[in-house]
C-alpha cells in the first residue's frame, strides 16, 4: 500500500484540491470545505463528513483509477460498520458510492504539472443534501479519524494493487442490470449496464442489442426496476465473467 509520508488539517479551507501536503504523497484533510468540488459541480461539504486529497507525483493517471479508488474506499469503510448491518456499499461508475438508495460519497480525480490529486468526500454524521446518505444512518458512531484512515487506506491500495480494487468495484457494481443513459465526447448511449469489464469499463447493451464497453464520462440518468429491493440490501455482490 502508498503510504502518505505527511498529513495536513485544516479546520475550513475552500477546497483541499487546491492545496499540497509538505511532503508527497501526502495527505490534505478539512473538516470543512466552502467551495467543495465534485464531478459535476460543488460538493457541499459540511462538518461532520470526511473530506480529503490525496496528492503525490505521479504519471498521467488511467481512466479507470476512480473505479479502482471506488473499489478499496467501500471495502475498507464498510468494515467500520456493525456486523449485523446487512447493507454493502456499492460502487456507481465511475465514481460514486451509494448505500441503497442514497449517495455516500464521492471520488474526484485531477491531474496537473506531474501531480496526481486523489479527491474523497464520504459524508459521516454531517447533513447530507437530497438523495444522500450517512454512514451514521447505518450504525457507524466511531471517530471520523477512523474514517480519514480507511480512505486513506483504501487510496493507497488502488494506486499499489489496482487489479485488486477493480475486482472489488465489479462485486459492488450498482447499475448491472440497470437502464443507463451515459453522455461520452461521441454522443450519449443508452441501453442496459452489463457490469464492468476487469480493467474497469462500463459494458452496456444498446436498445439495438449492440455491446457497447466505454471507459470515460459518465452517467446522465439512471433507473433500475428492482431499486425497492436494492435499497434493502444487496442482492449479489458475486462477480460475473465479462467480455
Amino acid at each position: 500500500m502508498l503510504e502518505p509520508q505527511s498529513i495536513e488539517i485544516y479546520d475550513t479551507v475552500e477546497t483541499t484540491m487546491k492545496l499540497i501536503p509538505p511532503e508527497l504523497p501526502g495527505v490534505v484533510i478539512a473538516l470543512e470545505q466552502t467551495s467543495g468540488r465534485g464531478r459535476s459541480g460543488r460538493w457541499v461539504s459540511p462538518r461532520g463528513g470526511a473530506w480529503l486529497t490525496f496528492v503525490a507525483k505521479h504519471n498521467p493517471p488511467p481512466l479507470w483509477l476512480p473505479v479502482a479508488v471506488g473499489g478499496c474506499v467501500a471495502e475498507e469503510i464498510e468494515r467500520l460498520l456493525p456486523k449485523s448491518v446487512r447493507r454493502v456499499i456499492r460502487v456507481k461508475w465511475p465514481n460514486d458510492l451509494y448505500i441503497g438508495r442514497g449517495k455516500l460519497g464521492g471520488i474526484l480525480i485531477t491531474y496537473r504539472s506531474g501531480l496526481l490529486r486523489i479527491g474523497v468526500g464520504i459524508n459521516v454524521y454531517n447533513p447530507v443534501p437530497p438523495g444522500g446518505t450517512k454512514l451514521a444512518s447505518y450504525g457507524f458512531r466511531g471517530g471520523l479519524g477512523d474514517v480519514y484512515v480507511s480512505v486513506i487506506r483504501g487510496i493507497g491500495r488502488a494506486l499499489a494493487d489496482p487489479e485488486d480494487c477493480l475486482w472489488e468495484a465489479s462485486r459492488r457494481d450498482l447499475l448491472r442490470g440497470c437502464n443507463v443513459h451515459v453522455m461520452t465526447e461521441k454522443g450519449d448511449i443508452r441501453g442496459v449496464s452489463l457490469g464492468l469489464t476487469p480493467s474497469g469499463a462500463l459494458l452496456v447493451r444498446t436498445e439495438n442489442n449492440a455491446i457497447i464497453r466505454i471507459e470515460c464520462c459518465g452517467i446522465s440518468t439512471w433507473t433500475c426496476n428492482d431499486m425497492d429491493k436494492r435499497a434493502r440490501g444487496p442482492i449479489s455482490i458475486t462477480p460475473i465473467p465479462l467480455i
